[in-house]
């Protein structure tokens, strides 16, 4: 199998047999994990609740994330990758966030994305975390700072700059997600057949306070590396966000094999659902199981401002890891 997904012995969150995702996969010696947050099952009403300020949140997260990678035998000192999902209202307490990492990861934190959301699935949740960990197959892999600007165009530049200060260029870049405040779209074509470089989401802001854009770039030196990067927004002509998610992995399945692997090396996915799609979102668990084959891969979802097609309900990134068998 060219995936297989990490179970800890005890994790007293949530059961996570009913999902249609797994907690953390492994393949080539590395490890992809979903989307932590601090949402944990309360016995007393058998609901899931969320609790705590950005930092308590971010507490139980790392510890959900560390459950899961002990059952690879890894620990949070081999996360090469965190991505930190926040809505606007968390932003003012980050300074206290950073202090926190630098305590957990004792002054040597894994490289850190800030991706600013309208709000993540979970409304009370300040915080979700997603990690990359090992020295594996993703031990190639550069994780950059973010490059904002002004507006994109701004950023683009800002981005081909940062890339070149680590020696790097556009041929480098396996992952590039372009996030866009509501002023930034002011000059993007949402034609579908609009070349694109990546997914380019719409977000209530960004990170730096004064950009109008903000860049995430993955890059890897490797001349062949065995990371394959496919993104992909609905197309609002097939119908709802159910019917968008199964035309989406349907042509990301058909472009995975013109890359030389498949569904089956999927290891993660991310999928950004506009409030519009958000009534039926929960359809979308649906396709996952007929999509793919158990261990279902590790995944993240959140909430968007905007996609490029103001129509478009969602827009899926997914990671394969090609020749694992």
């Amino acid at each position: 199998m060219a995936r297989h997904a990490l179970i800890p012995k005890t994790y007293p969150f949530s059961d996570p047999s009913t999902r249609t995702f797994s907690l953390g996969v492994a393949a080539g010696g590395s490890v992809w994990m979903s989307g932590c947050t601090a949402a944990r099952l309360d016995a007393a009403s058998g609901r899931m609740v969320v609790e705590g300020n950005l930092v308590a949140q971010a507490r139980i997260a790392l510890e959900k994330t560390r459950l899961v990678l002990e059952a690879g035998g890894f620990g949070l000192h081999d996360i090469v990758g965190m991505t930190q999902y926040l809505p606007p209202a968390a932003l003012a307490d980050v300074p206290a966030l950073l202090a926190f990492y630098d305590e957990v990861f004792e002054g040597s934190p894994p490289a850190l994305s800030t991706i600013v959301v309208k709000s993540l699935l979970r409304g009370a949740a300040l915080i979700e975390i997603e990690s990359v960990a090992g020295h594996g197959t993703c031990g190639d892999l550069e994780y950059l700072p973010a490059a904002g600007g002004i507006d994109l165009a701004a950023a683009r530049t800002r981005a081909r700059d940062l890339l070149a200060e680590h020696g790097l260029d556009g041929s480098h870049v396996i992952r590039s997600t372009e996030l866009l405040a509501p002023v930034a779209f002011a000059g993007v074509d949402g034609h579908p057949s609009a070349p694109r470089s990546g997914l380019q989401i719409g977000m209530p802001r960004v990170v730096q306070a004064d950009a109008g854009a903000q860049i995430q770039l993955v890059a890897s030196r490797a001349a062949r590396s065995r990371i394959r990067v496919i993104s992909a927004e609905g197309d609002p002509r097939v119908g709802g966000v159910d019917a968008q998610c199964r035309e989406i992995y349907a042509r990301i399945g058909r472009q995975l094999e013109s890359a030389g692997c498949s569904l089956d090396d999927v290891v993660k996915t991310t999928e950004f659902v506009t409030p519009a799609g958000m009534a039926a979102y929960r359809l979308t668990a649906d396709v996952r199981r007929q999509v793919f084959s158990a261990p279902y891969p590790a995944a993240t979802g959140v909430i968007c401002e905007r996609l490029v097609n103001p129509e478009a309900q969602l827009a899926v990134d997914v990671i394969a890891v090609a020749g694992t068998e």
